[in-house]
């Protein structure tokens, strides 16, 4: 589990993830936020060696489960690990800033 000091050392280290992979782990978070643990699900293919889903693996902001029914597709629902989260709050100012609907879903009015 990352602590907030973690976190900072980290993104010292190897830099904050890219705007895309912020605003896609926000997303998520909400989403866990509002419905409780639900996963986001993608096609394991779109996951696996993707330049904006591994890395946030490797780096533990997301985690996830395969799901394969015996169907030809695997299925990988994503997970907001509490490091992630930890990273979503200590930028949350930030990072809501950049969403196009507030937190009702309204659209933002332009400044």
């Amino acid at each position: 589990m990352g602590t907030e000091d973690a976190i900072k050392a980290e993104i010292e280290e190897m830099g904050r993830l890219t705007q895309e992979q912020e605003d896609i782990l926000y997303n998520i978070s909400l989403k866990q936020d509002e419905l409780g643990r639900e996963s986001t699900n993608l096609l394991m293919e779109k996951v696996k060696g993707s330049p904006i889903y591994e890395p946030m693996i490797e780096r533990e902001y997301l985690t996830y489960d395969v799901f394969n029914h015996g169907g030809k597709h695997e299925i990988a629902c994503l997970y907001v690990t509490l490091k992630g989260l930890r990273y979503c709050i200590m930028f949350a100012d930030e990072l809501a800033a950049r969403r196009k609907v507030d937190a009702a879903g309204a659209p933002r009015q332009a400044s």
